[in-house]
């Protein structure tokens, strides 16, 4: 399989994209997502999403689904947490389940903590 990569100017782009939706709707964060398409079937070059930090009741919605049915849970927190891109990479079974899924867990990752025993 050929590695595929973006051009610094793609990457600047989508980079300079996702500054813009934080600034705008006022977001904590903003995460950039990229899947590479596969033209022997039809599909572009890459797809781009643009997808914010999950609120609290879109975090518990995605924990709550998550007990039932995982892969529905993360299409769920792709969907609510969607700001702009390609909805391709939500709606497409191939492209959120072999692309986008895999990316997911980026934006529900805990930050580092640490107990301290007194």
């Amino acid at each position: 399989m050929n590695e595929k990569s973006l051009t610094l100017q793609q990457e600047a782009d989508i980079k300079k994209k996702a500054a813009e939706l934080k600034t705008e709707k006022k977001l904590r964060k903003v995460y950039p997502m990229v899947v590479f398409g596969d033209a022997a079937c039809g599909e572009k070059e890459f797809y781009a999403a643009y997808l914010a930090e999950p609120s609290f009741p879109q975090f518990s919605k995605f924990m709550a689904a998550s007990k039932k049915d995982e892969v529905m849970a993360m299409r769920t927190l792709a969907r609510d947490c969607f700001l702009d891109g390609d909805k391709e990479l939500v709606d497409n079974d191939s492209l959120f389940l072999f692309g986008l899924m895999g990316q997911l867990s980026e934006i529900i990752s805990t930050r580092q903590s640490v107990l301290v025993n007194l």
